[in-house]
C-alpha cells in the first residue's frame, strides 16, 4: 500500500490516500489519533479495532464497504489477504479547513464526528472524488493544491449526507433523541418543517420530542428551531451585505416579508433596524454588542 499525500503547504498537516493492493498476507496500517478516516473497500475484509492490544474491540468489515471514523482515538487497519481499496487519513486541522466557508460548516463538523458504515454499491459518487485527488497530486498540475481542498471539501459533503440520512434511522443512531433532533434540524432548518415532520422522521410522538428538547436545551423544539435560524439571520446581517431579501432567500424563506415579520417578532426590531443599529455601534467602537437580542 504506498500513500500519496496531499501538500501540507504552510503549517496544514498533509492528507494521505493510501491503497490498498491485495495483499498476500494480512497487513495492519496504524490510524493516528488526530486523524479522521475514510475507507473504500472494494474487495475482501479490514478489521478496524482502537489498537493492536484491543482485539476484542475490533470490527469487521466486507466489501463492498464505506466507512468513516472521526478523529479522536488512534485505531488500526488490519486489511486481510486480498483486500483492495482505498484509505484517506485526514488530520483534524486539514478537515475544518476544508469545510465551506458558510453557515453550512458547523452543521458539517457536528455530523463529521460521528461514524458511519455503508455498503459501497449506493454511494459510488464519492470514488470518483477520491480518484481525483489522486490523480491531482499525481499530475501536479498548476492549481492542484487548490483543486485538492476542494475535492476534499466535496467529500466531506458527501459524507455530510450521508450522516444526515444515517441519522432518521432510530436503530442505527446511538444518540438520545434531542441530540438526534439538534443534529436533524441543522440539516433542516431552512426547509422549515413542522414539528411534526421532525417528530415522524425521528419515529416519536411531538410530546415525547418536546419533552426530550426541552430537558436538554431549556427550549421547546419549535423554540430551538426559531433560535438557530435567527443566529443564522444575525450572523449574516452583521457580516455581509447582502440584501435583506437575499438573507431572506438563503434561509428558506419564499418571501422576504415573511422574514421581516418574523425577525421583528423574534427580536423586536427590524432586520434593516438590527443592521443599522449594529453598523452604529461598531462605528462607536462598541465591540461587546450582543448579536442577536
Amino acid at each position: 500500500m504506498r500513500p500519496i499525500s496531499l501538500p501540507a503547504g504552510d503549517d496544514r498537516p498533509a492528507l494521505s490516500l493510501l491503497e490498498i493492493r491485495s495483499p498476500l498476507t494480512r497487513v495492519a496500517y496504524g490510524v493516528p489519533a488526530e486523524s479522521a478516516c475514510l475507507v473504500l473497500l472494494f474487495a475482501g475484509n479490514i478489521t478496524v479495532s482502537e489498537s493492536a492490544t484491543t482485539a476484542d474491540a475490533a470490527r469487521e468489515f466486507d466489501a463492498p464497504r464505506l466507512i468513516w471514523t472521526p478523529a479522536g482515538k488512534a485505531r488500526e487497519i488490519a486489511a486481510q489477504a486480498g483486500a483492495r481499496g482505498t484509505i484517506m487519513l485526514v488530520p483534524r486541522q486539514t478537515l475544518v479547513r476544508a469545510l465551506p466557508t458558510s453557515l453550512l460548516a458547523d452543521q458539517m463538523g457536528i455530523l463529521l464526528r460521528q461514524g458511519i458504515s455503508q455498503a459501497l454499491g449506493q454511494n459510488e459518487a464519492i470514488v470518483p472524488l477520491l480518484e481525483g485527488i489522486a490523480a491531482e497530486k499525481q499530475a501536479n498540475w498548476p492549481g492542484s493544491s487548490q483543486a485538492l481542498e476542494h475535492y476534499l471539501g466535496l467529500v466531506l459533503l458527501h459524507l455530510w449526507r450521508l450522516l444526515g440520512a444515517d441519522l432518521v434511522s432510530r436503530q442505527r443512531s446511538p444518540q438520545g433523541l434531542a441530540e438526534r433532533f439538534v443534529m436533524l434540524a441543522g440539516l433542516h432548518k431552512y426547509q422549515h418543517w413542522t414539528v411534526e415532520h421532525y417528530a415522524r422522521l425521528l419515529e416519536v410522538k411531538r410530546d415525547r420530542l418536546n419533552v426530550a428538547v426541552r430537558r436538554a436545551t431549556g427550549l421547546s423544539p419549535q423554540g430551538y428551531l426559531h433560535r438557530e435560524i435567527m443566529r443564522d439571520a444575525c450572523e449574516l446581517l452583521a457580516s455581509t451585505g447582502l440584501p435583506v431579501s437575499q438573507i431572506a432567500f438563503r434561509l428558506g424563506f419564499a418571501d422576504p416579508a415573511y422574514f421581516n415579520r418574523f425577525f421583528t417578532r423574534q427580536s423586536g426590531q427590524s432586520p434593516g433596524r438590527y443592521r443599522h443599529v449594529l453598523r452604529d455601534r461598531r462605528e462607536q467602537g462598541d465591540l461587546t454588542y450582543a448579536a442577536w437580542p
